[in-house]
C-alpha cells in the first residue's frame, strides 16, 4: 500500500480481437471511436487517481494505443489472453493499489455508480466491491479490485480465471478476500437493455443511442440512454434477440451464494 492515501486508477481493457465482433473499439459513435467515447467518459469520473488504457502487446492493438495516447491517457500492454495477469501486471507498472475494472465494450459504464463503489471500497478496505445480480448484463457496471486481491487470485487461480472475466476466483473464493456489495443509483437497474458491445446488432444500438443523444450532450450519460430507450421501445429491440455470454451468467449464479453469505 502506497504511503497516505490510496492510489486508485480505473483501468479500461480493450482489445481488436473479437470471436463475434472484431474492431468493435473503434466503431465510430457520433463520430467518435466507441473506446475514445468510453475513455473520455471514465476522466470525469471523482475519486480517482487517473484512467489507464490496458491493451496487449498485440501488433494489432496499436491502433488502440495509438488512440489512447491522442487522447492524453496512459497505456499499459501487456499479455493478450491472461487478462487478468494483464490487470496485475498493469496495476504494479502504475503504482495502483486499487484498480476499477472497466471493459473496453461498454461505452456507457456509468460513471455515478463508479464514484459510489469507489467511495465504498475504500471505507470498507475493501479487496473486492461490485454491483450483484443481473445489473452486470446490462454493460453499464465496473467494479474495484485491490491490487492484492488481483494478485492473489492470478496466483491461486487456474487458466479459466485468468481469461477476460478478471474477478471469476474472486466470486468462487470469497472467503479469501473481503468482498463488499453495493448497489445500482435508484432509476439504472433495467436488465431488459443490453448496452454492452460484443455483436454487430450491439453496434447498431449504440450508434442509434449516440446519434440520438449526441446533440444534447458529448458525453450523454447512462440515464439519457435509458430515458431514450424508454421512450423509443423500437431501439431496444435492436438486440434484445441476442444472448448473453455464458461466463457472464456464471458470474451472476455466483452471486447468489455471496449475498446469501453476507445477508
Amino acid at each position: 500500500m502506497s504511503a497516505g492515501h490510496p492510489r486508485v486508477f480505473v483501468v479500461v481493457s480493450a482489445r481488436m480481437a473479437s470471436s463475434r465482433c472484431p474492431g468493435k473499439a473503434l466503431a465510430p459513435l457520433a463520430g467518435r471511436p466507441l473506446l475514445a467515447v468510453l475513455l473520455e467518459r471514465m476522466a470525469a469520473a471523482r475519486g480517482v487517481e487517473g484512467v489507464v488504457l490496458a491493451t496487449s502487446v498485440s501488433p494489432e492493438n496499436d491502433a488502440l494505443a495509438l488512440l489512447g495516447e491522442a487522447g492524453g491517457f496512459r497505456v499499459f500492454r501487456g499479455d493478450e489472453e491472461d487478462v487478468l495477469r494483464r490487470h496485475v501486471d498493469c496495476a504494479r507498472a502504475i503504482g495502483a493499489d486499487h484498480v476499477v475494472r472497466v471493459t473496453g465494450d461498454n461505452p456507457l459504464t456509468d460513471v455515478e455508480t463508479l464514484e459510489s463503489l469507489v467511495a465504498l471500497h475504500l471505507r470498507e478496505r475493501a479487496d473486492y466491491t461490485y454491483v450483484p445480480g443481473d445489473a452486470l448484463l446490462m454493460g453499464i457496471l465496473s467494479e474495484v479490485v485491490s491490487r492484492g486481491a488481483l494478485e492473489g487470485s492470478w496466483e491461486r487461480g487456474e487458466a479459466r480465471h485468468r481469461s477476460e472475466l478478471v474477478t471469476l476466483y474472486l466470486k468462487e473464493h470469497p472467503d479469501e478476500f473481503r468482498v463488499v456489495t453495493g448497489t445500482l443509483p435508484a432509476g439504472l437497474y433495467r436488465p431488459e437493455y443490453r448496452l454492452t458491445v460484443d455483436e454487430p446488432a450491439d453496434v447498431v444500438l449504440m450508434q442509434e443511442v449516440f446519434a440520438r443523444l449526441d446533440g444534447a450532450s458529448r458525453h450523454p450519460s447512462t440515464r439519457d440512454a435509458i430515458a431514450l430507450l424508454d421512450r423509443e421501445p423500437a431501439l431496444a429491440r435492436i438486440n434484445a434477440h441476442l444472448h448473453h455470454k455464458p461466463a457472464n451468467l456464471r458470474s451472476v449464479a455466483l452471486d447468489a451464494g455471496i449475498v446469501g453469505r453476507r445477508g
